[in-house]
């Protein structure tokens, strides 16, 4: 048979054609974009900040010890879902001012913990996080206010508490002693929560940071910009390496000038005064 297409080939070169169709697959894709190389280096130091401090937790998590610390054997055990790719004392030995490797002759295991200035550091961050539980409560109300329902799924605030620079123990510290404000809902599936806003706030009690920055930028004498064209849009920057077509800024500028709903606005008090 494949001697039979290879004769018909060169007897009738005309009748037949052949279709070579290229595939990019998602790796070919994703090595082809323009990558800024000092955001690159960010995140490869980043991904290795998010292993160190989920260790760190692992091991302030075990109160009962002095100082507290963790056996090896059961963090290699937790490698896997830390992202720990060369196993766990590979990533210890690689900070050893933060964490410190001892031999327990009475256990005969293998334990880690953290060093007397990363203990210190941890000491003071939690002090730093308790002594600003008011803007932490405010940062907690306007997620919550620009919600449309007033409420969030408590495992999304999970996900993002240590960047709310919420405490540890935020559900005691913040949620519960302010029951003027938050209240625990079940969700519709089992064994979930729902953080809700119930506190009553009134119109315009918010301001978002971006307005601030009209009024300062409106009130500068050197202000470059437009002032009705700062009415709507906001401070942007291209980041490097990004290809722009040619009518790329022509289309962000006049979608800047569009109106927009604020974050901390009323759908519907909106729509009934359009």
């Amino acid at each position: 048979m494949r001697t039979y297409i290879i004769k018909s080939l060169f007897k009738h070169p005309f009748t037949f054609s052949i279709t070579i169709r290229s595939q990019t697959t998602s790796a070919q894709y994703v090595a082809s974009r323009a990558r800024d190389a000092t955001f690159e280096k960010l995140m490869d130091k980043y991904k290795n900040f998010v292993k160190v401090i989920a260790i760190q937790d692992l091991i302030l998590s075990n109160p009962n010890k002095t100082p507290p610390c963790i056996s090896l054997d059961f963090l290699s055990k937790l490698s896997q879902k830390l992202h720990l790719n060369r196993g766990a004392p590979s990533i210890l030995r690689k900070y050893p001012h933060i964490f410190h490797i001892f031999y327990d002759p009475a256990k005969s295991q293998a334990f880690c913990r953290l060093t007397d200035t990363a203990l210190e550091i941890s000491r003071k961050e939690e002090e730093a996080v308790n002594a600003s539980l008011p803007l932490v409560v405010d940062r907690l109300v306007r997620l919550l206010f620009m919600s449309t329902s007033k409420s969030l799924p408590l495992r999304a605030v999970f996900k993002v508490w240590r960047e709310l620079g919420l405490p540890d123990d935020f559900e005691d510290s913040v949620i519960v002693k302010n029951p003027n404000l938050f209240r625990l809902c079940d969700g519709n599936e089992p064994r979930t929560h729902v953080l809700k806003l119930v506190g009553e706030f009134p119109d315009n009690h918010f301001t978002a940071a971006v307005e601030n920055w009209r009024v300062t930028e409106c009130c500068r004498e050197d202000c470059s910009v437009d002032r009705m064209d700062i009415r709507y849009s906001f401070k942007h920057v291209y980041p490097p390496g990004m290809r722009l077509s040619k009518t790329f800024r022509a289309k962000v500028k006049e979608w800047q000038s569009l109106p927009y709903l604020g974050p901390y606005e009323d759908l519907m008090e909106k729509k009934k005064k359009t």
